[in-house]
């Protein structure tokens, strides 16, 4: 039997899928026509490297091909732990491995040649020697410890603690991959009539999906910006991406979020906007955080949080597809001005 952190991950790791796939992401979930790496085996999708055959629970391709570069494609790995348990070294370095392992893996006569990438999302965060691993290297690390996260921490725990006790002997965490891939539409999968506790787990995923999409519209935001890291941003998307329409190419603010109590938040905002958003007009926030030890290494590399925004956060990109057309949306950082002082 499967332990509840498990199912918590399982489930966190289709949720993140689903939410990658909203984002644009093509989800690959059966080998590819005439891609040698991609095979499948008992416990699904795998992926070849010069040395050995990595599981690929989650990999998403990336809708865009960067210029002088190959086709991208990421694995997803979300550890759902103890809140005192932070994801440690071990875990990056296998990730490190496994993608330096793929991208060496020799595909012969066949044009079919990708740049793989790891991701890992991790709701108890990652030490500090992960986290120095992790930028050294270019593994994506993601904190969902942060407040902007909760409402997927907590429908994760308590979609878990629904469906852990079905989950039980041989091919139940596949059945379980299966009912999540099925509700969330990530996949092309036939349910099998005799599964224990079949209605009951369809339901909750059901409800988790809908409380996800009252909470933050079913939608992250992955963001580059010209630093070893991404970001995740949530928000206001919607107004977000109508606003962006009116330019692919605009100026925001970054400023410090007065409402995050763990004092780690930011916030974006158009350049032009001088108030809060309201509902006749495109403004809009959008939110992200950088973990307080990713932030303590960039503010000890830059000596204050402005040159931070005017070096790592100087441009932020956003690929996206919409209608079908992909899209890129440029986020240009400007200092805000000064506050005008009254004149006696």
């Amino acid at each position: 039997m499967a332990t509840q952190a498990q199912v918590r991950g399982y489930l966190l790791e289709e949720v993140l899928a689903w939410l990658l796939r909203n984002n644009g992401y093509v989800l690959l979930t059966e080998p590819a026509s005439g891609d040698p790496a991609l095979e499948m085996n008992g416990a699904g999708l795998t992926v070849r490297g010069r040395g050995a055959r990595h599981q690929a629970d989650v990999l998403g391709e990336f809708p865009f091909t960067p210029p002088f570069s190959l086709p991208i494609r990421m694995f997803v790995e979300a550890k759902s732990y103890q809140p005192t348990d932070p994801v440690g070294l071990g875990v990056v370095r296998n990730a490190w491995a496994t993608v330096a392992d793929v991208n060496e893996f020799d595909v012969g006569s066949s044009l079919s040649r990708y740049r793989y990438v790891y991701s890992l999302f991790s709701t108890s965060g990652f030490t500090d020697d992960a986290v120095e691993f992790a930028l050294k290297h270019q593994i994506s690390l993601v904190d969902l410890t942060l407040p902007m996260y909760d409402a997927l921490r907590t429908g994760v725990e308590q979609a878990a603690s629904t469906v852990h006790p079905y989950v039980i002997g041989a091919g139940s965490v596949e059945r379980l991959r299966q009912l999540v891939r099925h509700v969330l539409g990530t996949a092309d999968v036939q349910l099998p009539r005799q599964i224990p506790g079949r209605q009951t787990q369809l339901d909750t995923i059901r409800q988790f999906q809908s409380d996800l999409e009252d909470s933050f519209g079913g939608e992250f935001l992955l963001a580059f910006p010209p630093a070893p890291f991404v970001l995740a941003l949530t928000g206001d998307i919607g107004r977000f991406l109508r606003h962006a329409e009116l330019g692919h190419d605009h100026r925001i603010n970054i400023l410090r979020d007065t409402e995050d109590p763990t004092a780690t938040g930011w916030i974006i905002r158009p350049a032009n906007d001088s108030g809060p958003a309201d509902s006749n007009d495109f403004s809009y926030t959008l939110r992200f955080s950088l973990p307080p030890y990713v932030e303590e290494w960039l503010m000890i590399h830059r000596r204050n949080a402005r040159q931070l925004k005017q070096t790592n956060l100087a441009t932020i990109i956003i690929y996206r597809l919409y209608g079908g057309i992909p899209q890129a949306y440029q986020l240009r950082y400007v200092p805000r001005p000064p506050p005008i002082q009254a004149v006696r």
